[in-house]
């Protein structure tokens, strides 16, 4: 279950997102590439060293902004196509091999890939479903493992070291998976785990799983672009992981991913609606204040 939420909380800081620049005006990416946001060709040269390495998502990314702002060559909006294609085809052969593993039991092999997919294409339904699955199964086989142990060895345990064996505790997690099993929506699991957590702040594994919940939450609305919906999804978050470092660094990556996808957005607008580009910058800096680079882009536009 830990090595799975630390490799999907990976995940969901660098693919969640869904849109991964560099910062700052000097470069364009970290990555090397070269040049001004108004130079298509610093983002080909940034997507062409990214899908050298093998990280096509990324190299997307970057070929898609070519395209943007390019109003000349019609080579990056290739480039986008062919890539688009060459990542749905691998895709669709990973999740083939990874549903026969899962289909015959070959659960840890079927993870490897599901999260090898998402790699390359973080909106792959299936797959996220899938690692959701594996990743309940998981957490009722020590769920069932835990009970086991608290009856055979209750009476011997010392009442301060009993947070994560007690009767209290082990009713607490069980009442979360059966709300996750009977909750009509999230809200109500997502109360549980509240409600757990508060009581029982130590729990890493449930901590990460609300955070979890939470990105994905945010992910929904701001899909539906209800912005302030997915950024009271974050802040909710943020209270109550507020003493947890590792977890609010995974938070700030999420935040940070959003302010990406809505820069993107305002470039994409800037020619036929300028002032609904200012209007995504001024929302992406709410997700990411410190982000210079739409702070910039902002400030270039007002006082042109």
């Amino acid at each position: 279950m830990i090595s799975f939420l630390r490799t999907f909380s990976f995940l969901l800081v660098t693919l969640f997102i869904l849109a991964s620049l560099g910062c700052a005006n000097r470069q364009v990416v970290k990555s090397g590439s070269t040049g001004s946001y108004s130079n298509p060709n610093s983002f080909m040269l940034a997507a062409a060293k990214h899908e050298q390495k093998g990280d096509l998502y990324r190299a997307l990314m970057e070929y898609r902004l070519a395209r943007t702002i390019s109003s000349e060559s019609s080579e990056p909006a290739r480039e986008v196509k062919r890539l688009e294609n060459l990542i749905a085809e691998k895709t669709a052969k990973l999740m083939a091999i990874a549903e026969k593993k899962y289909e015959r039991g070959k659960t840890k092999s079927a993870e490897v890939l599901y999260l090898k997919i998402l790699t390359l294409d973080p909106h792959y339904r299936a797959a996220f479903d899938r690692l959701r699955d594996i990743n309940k199964k998981q957490l009722q086989g020590k769920m069932q493992q835990k009970v086991a142990l608290s009856q055979r060895y209750r009476k011997s345990i010392r009442k301060k070291n009993r947070q994560t064996e007690d009767e209290g505790y082990i009713y607490s997690r069980q009442a979360i998976l059966e709300a996750e099993n009977r909750a009509k929506d999230v809200a109500g699991y997502v109360a549980e785990l509240e409600k757990h957590i508060t009581k029982y702040p130590n729990d890493m594994e449930l901590k990460e799983m609300l955070l979890n919940v939470r990105i994905v939450q945010a992910r929904a609305a701001f899909g539906a672009s209800d912005y302030n919906k997915s950024l009271s999804h974050l802040a909710a978050a943020e209270e109550l992981l507020s003493n947890d470092e590792k977890l609010l660094k995974k938070l700030s990556g999420a935040r940070k991913d959003f302010g990406k996808e809505l820069y993107l957005k305002g470039l994409r607008s800037l020619r036929s609606e300028p002032v609904n580009a200012i209007e995504l910058w001024r929302t992406a800096l709410k997700f990411d204040p410190h982000d210079k680079r739409t702070q910039l882009r902002i400030d270039r536009f007002e006082n042109r």
